[in-house]
């Protein structure tokens, strides 16, 4: 009995993988084949978004005026990139600015004076899926490290440039400030 006991252990860690070969990471299945919400990695390491960052519902903000703006539930402002329609184009180097807006468990909602019929969800090359509004994929911008901040908005970087969204899905032509 000791003996097959032997054979057995020894069978099972000649399967194991030696330090610093295969297993890696990298050689992980992607985030949407294992059912897990995907997670993006700003600059130093910081973890922009997470499970627990999916968007539970967007809603309208307003920052002391007219400029009524799409944010999470957790009143952090979303951006879409102009010209980003067709998939996300914002991948590599762009994640550790702006992390896409994963939808949650049960799929994204809205509240408040959104358009049911203009929410939506798109997969991204890695198989995760992202909230769309209005068919612009979302994002929220690393440097808004407050609910309320919207320094993303009319940010022009090597991906092109950043808006806060309207209610009616569109880019907001107006400068908006930090909700106090």
């Amino acid at each position: 009995m000791a003996a097959l006991l032997g054979v057995v252990l020894a069978a099972g860690l000649a399967g194991c993988d030696k330090p610093g070969e295969g297993n890696s990471l990298g050689d992980s299945p992607p985030a949407a084949a294992t059912g897990e919400t995907p997670s993006v990695v700003g600059e130093g390491g910081t973890l922009v978004t997470d499970a627990a960052d999916a968007a539970g519902s967007l809603t309208v903000m307003s920052v002391g005026g007219p400029a009524d703006y799409v944010a999470d539930d957790r009143r952090r402002a979303v951006y879409l990139l102009e010209g980003d329609t067709d998939g996300s184009k914002c991948i590599d180097a762009c994640l550790r600015q702006w992390a896409p807006l994963f939808p949650p468990t049960g799929g994204p909602t809205v509240s408040g004076n959104l358009a049911p019929v203009l929410l939506g969800t798109i997969e991204r090359a890695d198989g995760s899926q992202q909230v769309t509004y209005n068919g612009h994929p979302l994002y929220h911008y690393v440097g808004d490290t407050q609910p309320g901040t919207t320094l993303g908005h009319e940010r022009d970087d090597e991906w092109g440039e950043w808006y806060l969204v309207t209610p009616q899905g569109n880019a907001l032509g107006e400068e908006v400030g930090k909700l106090d």
